[in-house]
């Protein structure tokens, strides 16, 4: 996947005689920055030169101690390295996940290994690819995971700096860019550590000078950089698929997450972009290094590299096993991680109202508006992710007279039919009427003969798809790969940006009743960690045993949402 990208020989030679010169005249500020005592905060980011890609650690030297005009701490290494872009190869559920395909699939291993690092492990994956012709091996004695190996590092570093960087315009927004099928620009001959950086502003000489000399960089200015086809390079994913009966692979893939494609079908779509939402520009102006000769000035429309999603889970059991897990964020940094991305749940997300409650003839009937603030399906992305409204109607003494939605510590959802039996389907509701009906917003996904299941090379279907639908999107209009599947296809309260669901209890008294609802989600439905269970085994699965061990330390517990609450006379 290396496009090669020729530059002039007269403007690469031009350059590093300037970043020669750069270096010598080097201000005694940047010298002085240069050999301060590190921050300790970044002993564990990873220094490599590689042959196509360089480590954080690098990057970090530059792109670190940066603020913006009103003194707050906008360092894009500070920002990343608690993101799940910066652990995608440390993540245990991801790498539990990984064995259990392999182990249902072996025959398939190296190709199944090789598929899912390469936007999980990609600098390792890209690197193995060009410099040996092999896939990579992630799993097992030689892999990737394993410490002391030859791509351990590129491996751990995850979605790096420089992987995103540099990304090519090739093919950006089309299938064939699409499910990791990336261009990365390089130049394999004399001038091969003259790699391409893109970014969204026009460099400057001397910047551009100092950057080439310290990190054989060479710094490009390309909107592309701020694209959401940009991001649809790895969240836009379509996986292969075995047929149950035959044991073939089927001619067509399975759109597993679209999120891109929901997006381009959304309103969001002429307004946002997946960054300004996901990397949101910083208030006013702001350093976008800190670094250089000269130090650079301050600017507009730099890039918050908080990278934040609805995942907080995950960075809870980074935190809780950051040690055994090799990561390079500190518990601090998690920890604002993980207010971030409640605060983003909380206040970006989606908003509940409760509408037209009566009691009539001993029945409480009321409606619950949801509304979404996303420009893509809620949730999105991963299959294993799920939403759902907590429902509780208490009497004057505030005793419990109707409750549909609780959960416990593994966030399993009372009543839920997915919960209680691996292979059963919580329906979409319209009108709820009974304790043990529950809204789950969610994918479920089929195989080839209508059976549930929670194995990604089995899923050739949705059985199930009543996430919400962002604004604008139109059922009728959009890709079939994408519209609901299920009940919510034909209920008329399903439509872009909203659903309305009614509930209808038995009451006998009507008067000081309140109604509460909550909405929570969860990033790990309860059946995609159950479902590990059979393949729990230390010497074949070991990534699986220690995924369970993560699991029952940290309990999986929904995140709040939003809720709404109204007290009847």
């Amino acid at each position: 996947m290396l496009r090669r990208r020729s530059a002039s020989l007269f403007a690469l030679v031009g350059l590093t005689l300037i970043a020669l010169a750069v270096l010598l005249l080097i201000s005694p500020t940047a010298a002085a920055a240069q050999e301060a005592t590190p921050d300790p905060t970044l002993v564990n980011l990873p220094v490599e030169n590689g042959r196509y890609f360089d480590t954080s650690g690098l990057c970090a030297t530059c792109h670190r101690n940066m603020v913006d005009e009103h003194g707050n701490d906008i360092s894009f290494d500070t920002a990343w390295r608690a993101t799940m872009m910066a652990n995608s190869g440390r993540d245990p559920y991801w790498r539990a996940g990984l064995r259990r395909e392999v182990l249902a699939n072996p025959d398939f291993s190296a190709f199944i290994q090789d598929k899912c690092a390469t936007c999980h492990m990609p600098m390792a994956r890209t690197t193995s690819n060009l410099a040996t012709g092999l896939p990579l091996q992630v799993l097992g004695e030689g892999g990737a995971i394993q410490p002391g190996t030859e791509y351990h590092t590129l491996a751990l570093d995850s979605v790096s700096c420089t992987l995103c960087h540099q990304i090519s315009d090739t093919h950006l927004g089309e299938r064939e860019g699409q499910s990791g099928h990336y261009t990365i620009d390089g130049a394999e001959d004399q001038f091969a550590h003259a790699r391409v950086i893109y970014g969204p502003f026009a460099p400057d000489a001397a910047q551009a000078a100092f950057m080439l000399a310290s990190t054989g960089g060479l710094q490009t200015q390309s909107d592309h950089i701020t694209s959401s086809e940009l991001c649809s390079s790895c969240h836009e994913l379509f996986t292969p698929y075995f047929n149950v009966e035959t044991r073939e692979l089927a001619p067509v893939t399975f759109q597993e997450q679209t999120p891109y494609t929901e997006w381009l079908n959304s309103d969001y779509r002429n307004s946002q972009t997946c960054q300004a939402c996901h990397m949101p520009i910083v208030d006013g102006l702001a350093q976008a290094a800190s670094l250089g000769n000269p130090i650079p000035a301050m600017r507009t429309g730099v890039s918050q590299h908080t990278l934040l999603g609805g995942n907080v889970y995950l960075p809870r059991i980074l935190q809780a096993f950051g040690e055994e897990l090799e990561v390079t964020s500190t518990d601090e940094q998690f920890q604002q991680y993980i207010d971030l991305t409640r605060q983003q749940l909380q206040n970006d997300t989606a908003r509940v109202t409760l509408q037209n409650a009566a009691v009539t003839d001993g029945t409480l009937s009321f409606d619950v508006f949801v509304q979404s603030l996303v420009g893509h399906k809620f949730p999105t992305a991963y299959p294993s992710r799920r939403t759902w409204l907590h429902v509780t109607v208490r009497d004057v003494s505030g005793a419990v007279v109707f409750e549909s939605g609780s959960y416990d510590d593994y966030g399993r959802i009372s009543g839920n039919a997915n919960d209680d039996d691996a292979q059963g389907v919580e329906p979409h509701y319209d009108v709820i009427t009974a304790p043990d009906q529950v809204q789950i917003y969610e994918p479920i996904m089929g195989d080839t003969a209508g059976n549930v299941t929670t194995t990604l090379l089995l899923a050739s279907q949705y059985l199930k798809d009543n996430r919400i639908l962002p604004q604008g999107f139109n059922p009728a209009t959009a890709p079939i790969e994408i519209v609901p599947w299920g009940d919510a296809a034909t209920d008329s309260d399903f439509v872009g940006g909203s659903d309305r669901v009614t509930y209808q209890v038995p009451v006998t008294n009507a008067a000081g009743l309140t109604i509460e609802v909550e909405m929570v989600y969860q990033t790990l439905g309860y059946r995609w960690a159950e479902n590990l269970r059979e393949y729990a085994d230390p010497v074949a699965a070991p990534e699986i045993v220690d995924f369970l061990r993560y699991y029952e330390a940290v309990p999986n517990t929904p995140e709040f949402v939003t809720s709404a609450t109204v007290t009847l006379p």
